[in-house]
């Protein structure tokens, strides 16, 4: 029976990361986030501009069944589609056995809107301020939650457990979120600003902004510097590979969200493997 249920869970997500292809692929990046148009109408091949049936619209399966090609131009079909929708089915399978009661739904929230981030920073170097208003809305919420019904100690609210010391200790949630939202904007802001806009996004000033208040100190000290790690190994490999050079621009906010990731689910683990290695 619990396998079952995993398995409603994960068709129940690529569902839902069906819908966010939608969204995704139709928003241009010149438009508000949200209109009818990112709702409404039927599904059309990108290319050939053929009305798909349902078969050609079931999440991730229709992809494996169509070898990845459109059924009527034989054009390959964008690997997002699939990815998006194997992505979400896996966040709600996984997502409730790490989070209980009523914060799943924050959390479940939050984790299709860094898959929103993620995918439309990739293809149009550029975030939604709505999507930043959502995180902070969210966070918002966590905290309040958290206030309400029993504020944890500090090592339980933080992802790194006792390592959390190490960065400094503010124990009022209301606080800590608000002072890692000014370290994250703050951080990103200083780099756009010395760079003249050319090391980083004002985009990304305010995704750091965001998250900041989301997830709180000093998860988002270890969550930045993850991003510039995986961003600097992602990027020396993609030069290497000659996939890209040196005046091409790499959307930060995919590796900030893999960095966020991390730090939520082995956080704590990265810290305790790093220490035991260097014999602290």
């Amino acid at each position: 029976m619990p396998y079952f249920i995993y398995l409603l869970r994960f068709l129940f997500g690529t569902i839902i990361g069906s819908f966010l292809n939608v969204v995704i692929f139709r928003f241009r990046g010149n438009e508000p986030f949200l209109t009818a148009s990112h709702f409404l109408g039927r599904s059309r091949c990108l290319f050939c501009k053929k009305t798909l049936s349902w078969k050609e619209l079931i999440p991730f399966f229709s992809f494996l069944i169509q070898s990845g090609k459109c059924r009527h131009c034989g054009k390959r079909i964008s690997w997002q589609y699939p990815f998006v929708e194997f992505l979400t089915g896996l966040v709600f399978v996984f997502l409730p056995l790490s989070f209980s009661g009523w914060q799943v739904f924050i959390w479940l929230a939050v984790f299709l809107v860094f898959i929103l981030i993620a995918m439309i920073d990739y293809r149009l170097k550029l975030i939604p301020d709505f999507l930043h208003l959502v995180l902070i809305v969210l966070g918002l919420a966590l905290v309040w939650g958290i206030s309400y019904f029993g504020q944890p100690d500090f090592f339980n609210r933080s992802f790194l457990g006792h390592y959390g010391l190490l960065f400094g200790k503010i124990e009022n949630i209301w606080l800590n979120h608000l002072f890692a939202a000014l370290i994250g904007g703050g951080f990103f802001a200083a780099i756009f600003f010395l760079s003249r806009g050319r090391g980083i996004g004002f985009g990304d000033v305010k995704l750091g902004t965001a998250t900041g208040w989301l997830i709180g100190w000093p998860d988002i000290a270890l969550s930045v510097f993850l991003a510039f790690i995986i961003g600097g190994a992602w990027g020396a490999a993609a030069m290497l590979l000659k996939i890209k050079g040196m005046k091409d621009i790499l959307p930060f906010a995919p590796f900030f969200i893999i960095a966020m990731v991390l730090t939520i689910f082995a956080g704590f683990d990265l810290l305790d493997g790093y220490f035991k290695i260097i014999g602290i």
